[in-house]
């Protein structure tokens, strides 16, 4: 397998030296347990523990806090939410070493293949004791080793002028920002029985730790249902109809999909931070071979056979990559979807500080025109100073301007 430099790295070390306990989620097989053991060992000095082995977490449940109370120097707790006990333990220990001089900071570095919001009775106790990282499998700019450009950061400061920009084998690199164990697998079909795998030692595994679930082989279908249309608005009741299930049952499983990293929502945003909450959220898959798993589809096929799905697809691929790179970004943005009730929308909008606000569409055409910029151009005139920029992603090479604050620029500006 490829070792490649993940650039959340400074982050968590950072945090590590300001908190008692750091906890890294993400997918499993997302690369945290590497990414644990390598900071271990390089740059805060800790024991690693793993639940995934039977008898150390038999001995943790039967006596937690004892378990907790034997390292007298730090430790990785490999996949926390196999053993839920640990929690309330954890704040009483954690709390007692706080009267220390060094405040007993970076003592416990945690993972879990499933997110804090999934896990409330962690989040309650280590509520202020704890900071939050998330680990995604690697994006594009991971797998260039391009640590010094970042998308995110050059949408808020950088000065766009006309350039060009090198051609990429966009379907290669869509195929390959992935989880690190299918970076080096070229063959379709391996990657097919890799996803098989991966989908059903989740459902065998992690969905039994969080949540009873009565008909567990509902769940595929559930994602092959949201992967259907990538980055449709979620609407719950026709779900529930295709489904056959109650609303509330519908709720409860998609929350566990996202919780688990197999979904991704991206919430509707409006300068209304009420009308935020009830606006429908865009889901997407978390990952293109997953969702080209569960789609039955082959990406490099997709083009031709189905433009369609395949800007749907590409759309996919862009809110991934935007959601990876939002995770160690200079910049402080958070991700949103835009659509108002008369029907105007833009793909993506990244909301930084003083609420400046960038939007980005996603075209699947290698030439733009004026029309694809109609969208952007009605935010930046109901925004006015509000709007930072606003950006048309297509399968070109040169960047352009299209108006006041409005630039084509081509989707490899994410990488390169």
């Amino acid at each position: 397998m490829q070792k490649l430099a993940r650039f959340t790295e400074d982050r968590i070390v950072q945090s590590l030296s300001a908190f008692p306990v750091v906890y890294i989620s993400g997918p499993r097989q997302s690369g945290k347990t590497t990414l644990a053991q390598h900071i271990a060992s390089t740059r805060h000095k800790a024991n690693y523990i793993t639940f995934d082995d039977i008898q150390i977490r038999s001995s943790a449940q039967r006596d937690p806090e004892s378990f907790l109370r034997s390292f007298d120097s730090p430790v990785v707790l490999d996949e926390i939410q196999m053993v839920p006990e640990l929690f309330r333990p954890l704040k009483i220990i954690v709390d007692e070493n706080r009267k220390r001089k060094e405040g007993g900071r970076g003592q416990f570095l945690l993972t879990g293949s499933a997110s804090v919001m999934a896990l409330p009775k962690l989040s309650d106790a280590l509520v202020g004791r704890m900071a939050l990282h998330l680990l995604l499998p690697f994006s594009v700019q991971e797998i260039k080793k391009n640590k010094k450009h970042n998308f995110i950061n050059n949408v808020f400061e950088k000065d766009w002028k006309f350039e060009r920009l090198p051609k990429d084998n966009l379907l290669e690199i869509m195929i390959q920002a992935s989880f690190p164990e299918l970076l080096t697998i070229k063959n379709a079909s391996i990657r097919y029985e890799w996803c098989n795998s991966y989908i059903n030692t989740i459902l065998q595994r992690d969905v039994r730790v969080l949540m009873e679930i009565e008909k567990i082989g509902i769940l595929p279908n559930m994602l092959r249902l949201l992967g259907a249309r990538p980055g449709g608005l979620l609407n719950e009741a026709n779900l529930s109809r295709d489904m056959a299930l109650n609303h509330i049952t519908i709720k409860r499983y998609r929350s566990l999909l996202e919780n688990l990293f197999l979904t991704l929502s991206i919430p509707a945003w409006s300068s209304n931070l009420g009308k935020r909450l009830i606006k429908a959220p865009k889901v997407y898959l978390n990952d293109l071979n997953l969702l080209s798993y569960l789609l039955n589809i082959d990406l490099n096929e997709l083009p031709q056979e189905n433009p369609i799905l395949f800007g749907q697809v590409l759309e996919n691929f862009v809110a991934i990559e935007l959601s990876k790179q939002l995770t160690f970004s200079e910049v402080n943005a958070r991700l949103y979807h835009y659509r108002t009730s008369s029907g105007q929308e833009v793909d993506f909008v990244l909301e930084g500080s003083q609420s400046h606000i960038v939007g980005i569409e996603v075209k699947a055409k290698s030439k733009v025109s004026n029309r694809d910029f109609q969208q952007l151009e009605a935010l930046r005139n109901e925004l006015g100073k509000k709007f930072q920029c606003g950006f048309v992603l297509y399968q070109g090479v040169d960047i352009l301007p299209f108006g006041e604050k409005l630039w084509a620029v081509p989707l490899s500006a994410l990488w390169n």
